[in-house]
């Protein structure tokens, strides 16, 4: 379960002075260390991380075309800010795509991936981390999407999620958000259990729904 964050990008090479920028960026941006509007300056990057301002310069330029930050002239480069129609529309695609994932998942799941899976909601469950448990989440969905064989489903929602949203939604999340995600996770695993991909897929497109308006409503001051 060590997984939990998403892998380096192909276009990286991994070990190099660029991969660890754009890491450390791309990390922290879904720990939550780095925030929306936060700016990131070349030399102070070059000198936290002991490298020259080029990879730092190359870093930022993919992390920018990979949708975590914007690089504004004269302005310089800072974390992303989130426009509320785009991360709801990233909720509905998702409710689309993994409602669909999870009813094939519940047609294909074995013995073996459904104890994965379980060992998964016990991890989320025994933490109070918000970094863990978005990052937990996220390697769920992930292995749901890969067990459904749905082409294509993987790497699209990889694009949706790798956007610090998991975690900018854990971070809102009250007890009692809590409570109903890690019971709707619960609910996915009787659906699998039972093979019923109805239940599944149901249980799948409420609760990606309802993280949706969990953040919807934050920003309208409803709660």
């Amino acid at each position: 379960m060590e997984d939990y964050l998403p892998d380096l990008p192909a276009h990286l090479t991994e070990g190099t002075n660029v991969a660890r920028v754009y890491l450390h960026v791309r990390d922290g941006i879904i720990s939550g260390a780095l925030r929306s509007g936060d700016k990131l300056g070349e030399a102070a990057l070059a000198a936290e991380l002991g490298v020259s301002r080029t990879p730092v310069r190359e870093a930022l330029r993919n992390l920018a075309a990979d949708g975590y930050i914007e690089v504004r002239p004269h302005a310089g480069a800072m974390v992303r800010r989130w426009n509320p129609d785009e991360v709801n529309s990233s909720f509905e695609v998702r409710a689309d795509i993994e409602g669909t994932a999870a009813y094939r998942c519940a047609e294909r799941i074995t013995a073996h991936d459904l104890l994965e899976l379980e060992q998964l909601c016990d991890g989320m469950e025994a933490s109070d981390d918000a970094a863990l448990r978005s990052g937990l989440n996220r390697t769920l969905h992930m292995r749901i999407l890969r067990i459904s064989g749905v082409a294509h489903a993987e790497k699209i929602v990889t694009q949706l999620t790798d956007l610090a949203i998991l975690t900018m939604t854990y971070r809102q999340f009250s007890d009692e958000d809590t409570a109903r995600s890690d019971g709707d996770h619960r609910l996915l695993m009787r659906a699998f259990r039972l093979r019923d991909g109805p239940l599944a897929q149901a249980a799948m497109r409420v609760h990606i729904l309802s993280a949706a308006a969990t953040l919807e409503e934050r920003r309208r001051g409803l709660r």
